[in-house]
């Protein structure tokens, strides 16, 4: 009865994935009803030419508009590009701020006009909100020679008074120290210019003109970076010019190089992605495991294959190497994917988490903490660790990513292992069942790994098999000065429970396959089952974790 509780409760939680998976949210947009207006601060003829050859890139095959915003002429602007885009067929807008804060005077101005308008309107995040905008500038940090002997000026413009320039250098800094992360400088410090348009132009000018002299110590080395959507009217009258004539000694300007106008195109697409409610095969599946031989693989690939119907898959078996997660990425752009969900299958749900979320901007959107864990702190051989990650630049794709995995103490892992031991089962009130896992190097993750295999137990013990026992430990077995006492341990369970006519069922608690049990219990009767792939139930977990990375994204949408 209990067996039959447990499959039941797995079949209507898939049963509910099924009708839920692409389901629209409350707020969710069609791409056939959507239209896209851009909306950018007037920066003058050549800084507006670069924001439209962005928007042009992303607008084709789209029913989109471009927006200027200026002076109280905007509005009659903004109201003539939504009624175009209705005209084409949009029901709804989404709105693109081209701004690299959410308290832009400018942005803040256009959102009144935006409250106007007839055409329901969604807001999306503004550019510097996203990661692009930080690896935007970190692609320009990392040109900057000998870091550590540097102290760092991020210049934006963008302000028209005291309180504005507050709030503006606040998101300047946070842009400009998650850009830096990890390349060394000395010092960090943002400064904010007001708007060349403001009142007072000349009085604020001298004004920020102090404030950059007091970030600029006296005798040290200094390099400046603007970093803006900016006055621009041509190479002459930019706010670069501006920022070379104000320079103190001792700071110089950053050599030109790629601004942020080059990564608005992908924004756009990314931003577009994000709002809308995708069909099943625009949503790509990465799935991410740690891999073996060309077997342990294909194993692995044909448990999932049934996926490749309603989904394009990639799969990637590697310790979330960046570059063939990377190479995914681009083989699911080319399939017409718009989004992806990378799958970790891993016993832990923390292995490798930290990792990719930084790889896919997770680490700056999301609600996990910045900086990657070290590999080994997650308990996995020294042997195995990578160098660290955290200097490289993220992925850049339009691709909406989210992540999501690690096995631990599923109820559907719980139940293949259940069934694995069914399977094996002749006489259930003489054998015990032997969990065994792979365990871990420091005693805290080796003690994480055992009450996962106790809750394993636990919910095997409720599955309606009248087992004699159910019993587990782990093998730590890429430690050999630590795997001894428990290979000792597991063999003494085996032998126990083979007494007085009893049998033990071996169950390896792993992703896929066998581990050392053959090599370890040498000379021991047992019988030994297999990991969770591929059980069937193990495709439900899959599913069930593409779910959970649609979850993501739809919060990362919602959250603004």
């Amino acid at each position: 009865m209990k067996m039959q509780l447990l499959r039941r409760r797995v079949w209507i939680a898939t049963i509910g994935l099924a009708v839920g998976l692409w389901a629209p949210a409350a707020n969710s947009t069609r791409a056939a009803e959507t239209g896209f207006v851009a909306l950018a601060a007037d920066r003058g003829f050549q800084g507006n030419e670069e924001i439209r050859d962005a928007f042009d890139a992303f607008a084709a095959g789209r029913n989109a508009e471009l927006v200027f915003v200026t002076d109280a002429r905007t509005q009659d602007t903004l109201d003539r590009a939504l009624g175009r885009l209705s005209q084409r067929g949009a029901t709804r807008a989404l709105v693109l701020p081209v701004f690299m804060s959410a308290s832009d005077p400018q942005w803040q101005r256009a959102k009144e006009y935006l409250a106007k308008q007839s055409l329901p309107v969604e807001l999306a995040r503004p550019f510097g909100e996203t990661y692009l905008a930080v690896e935007a500038l970190a692609e320009r940090l990392r040109a900057v020679r000998d870091p550590g002997k540097t102290k760092l000026v991020v210049a934006g413009l963008g302000a028209d008074g005291p309180e504005a320039r507050k709030l503006l250098a606040r998101d300047w800094q946070r842009i400009a120290d998650l850009a830096a992360q990890s390349l060394g400088f000395w010092r960090i410090q943002a400064v904010v210019w007001d708007d060349g348009k403001a009142p007072d132009r000349e009085a604020k000018r001298a004004e920020a003109r102090r404030a950059l002299a007091q970030a600029v110590p006296g005798g040290d080395r200094t390099v400046v970076v603007p970093f803006h959507f900016g006055r621009r009217l041509d190479g002459m009258m930019a706010y670069e010019a501006d920022l070379k004539r104000a320079l103190p000694p001792g700071a110089e300007i950053l050599a030109p190089g790629p601004g942020p106008e080059s990564w608005l195109a992908t924004w756009m697409a990314r931003e577009a992605n994000l709002h809308s409610t995708l069909d099943p095969r625009e949503v790509g599946v990465i799935l991410l495991a740690h891999g073996s031989d060309y077997h342990w693989n294909e194993t692995m690939r044909e448990a999932v294959r049934p996926l490749e119907a309603r989904h394009p898959v990639e799969y990637v078996f590697s310790m979330a190497d960046q570059a063939l997660l990377e190479r995914a990425v681009r083989r699911l752009e080319k399939r017409g994917a718009r989004a992806a969900i990378i799958v970790r299958v891993f016993g832990l749900v923390s292995t490798f988490r930290d990792e990719v979320e930084r790889m896919i901007g997770a680490d700056i959107e999301g609600s996990s903490a910045a900086g990657a864990r070290s590999h080994a702190a997650d308990g996995h051989a020294p042997g195995h660790d990578h160098a660290s990650s955290a200097a490289l630049p993220r992925i850049r794709s339009a691709l909406a990513m989210a992540t999501a995995g690690g096995l631990e103490a599923d109820s559907l892992f719980a139940a293949a292992l259940l069934d694995r031991a069914r399977t094996l089962s002749r006489d259930p009130a003489r054998e015990t069942v032997i969990l065994t896992g792979h365990g871990a190097g420091t005693e805290a993750k080796n003690e994480q790994w055992l009450g996962i295999l106790d809750r394993l137990g636990e919910q095997i013990k409720a599955g309606g098999v009248p087992f004699r026992d159910v019993r587990y430990a782990t093998w730590r077995e890429d430690w050999p000065d630590k795997r001894g006492p428990w290979i000792a341990k597991v063999r003494s369970m085996v032998m126990e429970a083979g007494r007085d006519g009893g049998r033990a069922l071996v169950i390896p608690a792993r992703t896929n396959g066998r581990g050392p049990e053959q090599a370890f219990l040498e000379g021991l009767t047992f019988d030994l089952g297999e990991g969770f792939a591929p059980h069937p139930l193990f495709l439900r977990w899959v599913e069930a974790q593409v779910e959970a990375g649609t979850s993501v994204l739809r919060e990362t949408r919602s959250a603004r």
